[in-house]
């Protein structure tokens, strides 16, 4: 539908406007539901007002306007009668402006509104706030392919508070490590997909992250399992929430793990079939090798291949957690030296563990958390038939070359992964678990307490996941 000023519809809701607010919160509904009512389709637009969902991931919806004069300008929205959210707010010029809306799941009937005020800066002042009807929408259908997850326990109060989404990938086909038909997901704390991006081609994306600058994702398409050609297809793309690549960085050999240094380098494990290194691309630069496991290994009695499941920098040594389920070991590696400087697990030369039942095999995410300490996602057993994931987090005795656990959870839990997996130490002192093949990810304090909990339903390879706190971070 063309375009209608709203500066009308603002206007005459402004007599709406009650007299006692908190300025600090998103105000209440000062506009009725009026408007163009399109029927079965439950769309129902004020007058003065567009809206359009994205053609890929239609749960990203674009709100459209005429701003008759210069303001500030924001778009309130809500479903499910939950409290109203609301975009940026952000200074606009008269003429046609826009806002997207983030966070709405798919298949969810949404209400919005157009806020304005005449302020020149870009923060709202109440008084002079005014809005126009409530429209009414729904988001896109629900991808036939895409997994569906089932919120299993969900306790606000005790939850990492900064954590309101969860960045992920899961792969559409069941039986762990097989197959590949990747979904990069985000998750809302109700265990509903609020956005959504296939990887195409069957390409694998199992390593999510976000940029070190904090605006843009980062995800792995990798070649090495779904064309069998060494990864010698493997890209690492950027790109904002809506989808649009900021940048694609061939990474050959990449079949795992990958992670970026401040300056944009993408550091990643470039296996062949027997041997792998680590290597690095500065921006614009070209692939240089950092480390070779296959000597490495010679060295330590090694009897297994290489191959690794997860790569950490550790910003403030510059060193690399570098781990190999291939051997059952995890190497810390100088970035500038590539020395190797300490290992762990059941290569020759290992620290011993305290308790010995606590050693580790086929470990996944390892981390060093803000205390120093070593955190991972291990089979509960050496070799164990099966396959019990826990969680297990050692201080390091350097004197005398000895993990001794501190804290561990997952056992008798009977949840059970046959590969991937990892922990991460959150702000708030809690533990995310991932359980890899298990499809499953939870979050327990450090009492025990499981305080979240997410199941996809069968043996699904979950890749990488990690929280995010505002979604518009990754905005356009």
């Amino acid at each position: 539908m063309p375009h209608v000023p709203v500066l009308a519809a603002l206007v005459l809701l402004a007599a709406c406007r009650p007299e006692d607010h908190d300025s600090t919160l998103v105000p209440g509904d000062s506009g009725a539901e009026t408007g163009l009512d399109t029927g079965d389709s439950g769309l129902v637009l004020p007058e003065g007002l567009d809206v359009a969902l994205d053609e890929t991931i239609p749960t990203l919806v674009t709100v459209s306007w005429e701003q008759d004069v210069a303001g500030t300008a924001w778009v309130e929205y809500r479903f499910d009668d939950e409290d109203w959210m609301h975009t940026p707010y952000r200074a606009v010029e008269a003429g046609p402006a826009s806002a997207l809306l983030l966070g709405i799941p798919y298949e969810t009937t949404f209400e919005f509104r157009v806020a304005s005020d005449d302020s020149p800066d870009e923060t709202p002042d109440e008084a002079n706030t005014v809005r126009t009807g409530t429209g009414r929408a729904v988001t896109g259908d629900w991808p036939e392919s895409l997994p569906e997850p089932t919120l299993l326990v969900h306790e606000p109060d005790a939850e990492e508070p900064t954590g309101r989404y969860l960045l992920g990938s899961i792969n559409a086909f069941t039986g762990g490590w097989t197959g590949g038909r990747y979904w990069k997901f985000i998750l809302d704390r109700k265990g509903r997909v609020v956005w959504a991006l296939e990887t195409p081609d069957n390409h694998w994306s199992i390593y999510l992250r976000v940029a070190r600058d904090g605006t843009e994702i980062l995800y792995d398409e990798a070649t090495w399992w779904s064309d069998m050609d060494q990864g010698a297809g493997s890209k690492v793309h950027r790109i904002k929430i809506d989808g649009s690549e900021v940048e694609v960085v061939d990474t050959p050999g990449l079949h795992h793990a990958f992670t970026e240094l401040d300056d944009g380098t993408l550091v990643w494990g470039a296996a062949s079939w027997t041997d792998e290194n680590l290597v690095q691309r500065p921006p614009g630069g070209e692939v240089e090798t950092i480390w070779n496991c296959g000597a490495w290994q010679d060295q330590h009695g090694a009897t297994r291949d290489c191959q690794s499941n997860s790569l950490w920098w550790n910003e403030k040594d510059d060193t690399f957690l570098y781990s190999f389920y291939s051997s059952g070991t995890v190497a810390e590696i100088d970035h500038q030296t590539g020395e190797t400087l300490r290992w762990w697990g059941n290569l020759e030369g290992s620290w011993d563990f305290d308790p010995a039942d606590s050693l580790f095999w086929w470990q996944h995410g390892v981390t060093f958390t803000d205390e120093g300490t070593l955190l991972l996602s291990t089979y509960r057993e050496h070799e164990a038939e099966d396959n019990e994931l826990v969680v297990r987090e050692y201080s390091l005795d350097e004197d005398n070359r000895v993990l001794h656990q501190v804290w561990t959870f997952g056992e008798g839990e009977g949840i059970f992964g046959s590969t991937a997996g990892e922990a991460h130490r959150l702000p708030g002192g809690n533990t995310l678990h991932n359980y890899g093949s298990d499809s499953r990810v939870r979050e327990i304090t450090p009492e025990g307490e499981v305080v979240w909990d997410v199941d996809w339903e069968g043996s699904r390879l979950l890749g990488r996941t990690v929280f995010l706190d505002d979604l518009y971070d990754f905005a356009p």
